[in-house]
């Protein structure tokens, strides 16, 4: 990966310019508005319907996904274009993969890599131009981050597949108008070769979605009931589904990368120069500026290694245990920049503010460390796919499955 900074060659400063004067149009009237984080308990009405609102409008010039061939919804740009996007978007506190809570960013992507060529035609221009939100439901209760486990069965009915099963901590406040599901399409084959990968419509007689309220907001259990589901829905093949699941998980598990920043620390520094103690600016206290430091570094490199991931991602070059490195990283950077608030701010840590973004919320950081550990698989799934990707206890290393 090329770490030199250059200016913009001419074609992509004259799309930076454009970007911008688009941004500074269609971010108007947003300007009271503080965005929700991703797993949120704090979205209200109006910041979701600016949100989607925007998400339709790049969807319509296909930035929403820009790198995507125009014939799916998307722009056919480059990396180079990707990147202009991405950072102007952030000068806004938003990105291009959280404009609004749809999980499309990773299922339109294996989408394109496993669906029919009449699937992606029907299937993906919509997720593409931000029409439709779709749902990742893949956690069971008996099986947590062992989705393998699954006894959400599909069982084929002549042109139909007959679901049945349940589905918990997914989702969000709005109903989707797709659930991106795996389910056992044969009982009788061994694990692993008997699953196969649904793109069910959310409005389909039988679907139920229970909200379930938890320290990160609200979560749902979805429970099919003889949900009747077109067997063109069906993305793969049958018993394929593992093979799909490799490459949707190494997307959720870090594989996909990101070129945002987090903007905690600048947050973090202006509060401890304005907050005064003693009668001095906490930035004066050497302690503070020790866990700021510390904030900082671990920051930049959780910045890297997704940048890193993004590179290797888009070169089709996957790093064989980037994602989940960077996965556990992140997450235990999460767990010690909260300590590190309450450990500069005290209570003062604990006192929700909702003038500003959620994600700098102080609040929202603390939660968020242990309140995220669990998403998108435990810890322990995070070590076990380093483990078997760097080759430790096995005499064979695991390759990683490509993305796009």
């Amino acid at each position: 990966m090329d770490f030199n900074v250059e200016t913009d060659p001419p074609e992509i400063a004259a799309f930076r310019k454009e970007v911008r004067a688009w941004l500074q149009e269609n971010m108007r009237g947003s300007e009271h508005l503080r965005w929700s984080a991703s797993w949120s308990t704090r979205e209200n009405e109006e910041e979701y319907k600016f949100r989607r609102n925007l998400a339709g409008k790049l969807g319509k010039k296909g930035w929403l996904f820009p790198t995507f061939p125009v014939e799916y919804g998307g722009a056919g740009l480059t990396i180079d274009h990707q990147l202009v996007l991405e950072t102007e978007l952030a000068n806004d506190g938003i990105s291009l993969n959280h404009v609004f809570y749809t999980l499309a960013r990773i299922v339109a992507p294996v989408m394109l890599k496993w669906g029919t060529e009449e699937q992606k035609r029907e299937f993906l221009p919509p997720m593409v131009r931000g029409e439709v939100s779709v749902w990742q439901v893949l956690t069971e209760p008996q099986g947590g981050s062992d989705i393998a486990t699954c006894y959400t069965k599909a069982i084929r009915d002549g042109d139909h597949y007959v679901v049945n099963g349940q589905k918990t901590m997914v989702g969000y406040h709005h109903p989707p108008e797709f659930l991106w599901t795996l389910v056992c399409t044969d009982p009788s084959r061994p694990r692993h070769e008997n699953l196969g990968w649904l793109h069910i419509p959310g409005n389909l007689p039988g679907i139920t979605i229970q909200p379930m309220y938890l320290m990160m907001g609200l979560k749902n259990t979805v429970f099919f009931d003889d949900v009747r589901v077109p067997a063109k829905y069906l993305v793969g093949g049958e018993n394929n589904g593992w093979r799909v699941a490799n490459t949707h998980l190494e997307l959720e598990h870090g594989g996909e990368g990101r070129v945002g920043t987090d903007p905690l620390v600048e947050r973090v520094v202006e509060y401890c120069q304005q907050t005064r103690v003693g009668g001095k600016p906490l930035m004066e206290d050497e302690k503070v500026r020790d866990f700021i430091a510390d904030m900082m570094i671990e920051l930049h490199s959780v910045s890297l290694f997704a940048r890193r991931n993004f590179w290797h991602r888009f070169v089709r070059e996957p790093h064989p245990y980037g994602g989940a490195q960077f996965r556990y990283y992140q997450r235990m950077v999460r767990l010690r920049n909260g300590e590190r608030l309450q450990q500069i701010m005290g209570y003062d840590a604990l006192a929700p503010n909702l003038s500003v973004h959620e994600v700098i919320d102080f609040e929202y950081v603390v939660r968020s460390g242990p309140g995220q550990l669990h998403g998108g698989g435990t810890l322990d799934t995070d070590r076990l796919v380093f483990a078997r990707r760097a080759g430790l206890g096995r005499p064979t290393k695991e390759k990683p499955p490509e993305t796009i």
